[in-house]
């Protein structure tokens, strides 16, 4: 079979934020879901309880709880989700902008037979 030289010249920028955008969403409930797991994994094995008394020891008055976890880790995580989201674009005008002066990504596609 014959195969052809394919290059891409261009990546369109919105639709590259919008699939960052919901990549990155999707990771967001993994990261969450990690979160729950590792927090509750952490107070079976007894070290919440740990170090809340070792808080309480130096005098703080701050408790490690499941709210204060999961809100720390929803807050990195759309720092996350809002970091892709602007990168990806750029990246792509960066990569847009290179592909005009190489010629793009040159990549061969063939037919297989089965």
């Amino acid at each position: 079979m014959a195969a052809r030289k394919v290059a891409v010249k261009h990546i369109s920028v919105g639709s590259v934020f919008k699939v960052a955008t919901i990549l990155s969403l999707i990771g967001f409930v993994a990261w969450m879901i990690g979160a729950t797991i590792v927090y509750y994994g952490l107070e079976r094995a007894g070290v919440v309880e740990s170090m809340n008394s070792l808080i309480g020891g130096v005098g703080g008055d701050q408790v490690i709880d499941m709210t204060l976890v999961l809100s720390g880790a929803a807050l990195l995580g759309l720092i996350g989700v809002v970091f892709t989201a602007v990168m990806a674009p750029l990246m792509t005008v960066i990569y847009n902008s290179i592909a005009d002066l190489v010629g793009g990504i040159v990549f061969t596609m063939s037919n297989r037979v089965k």
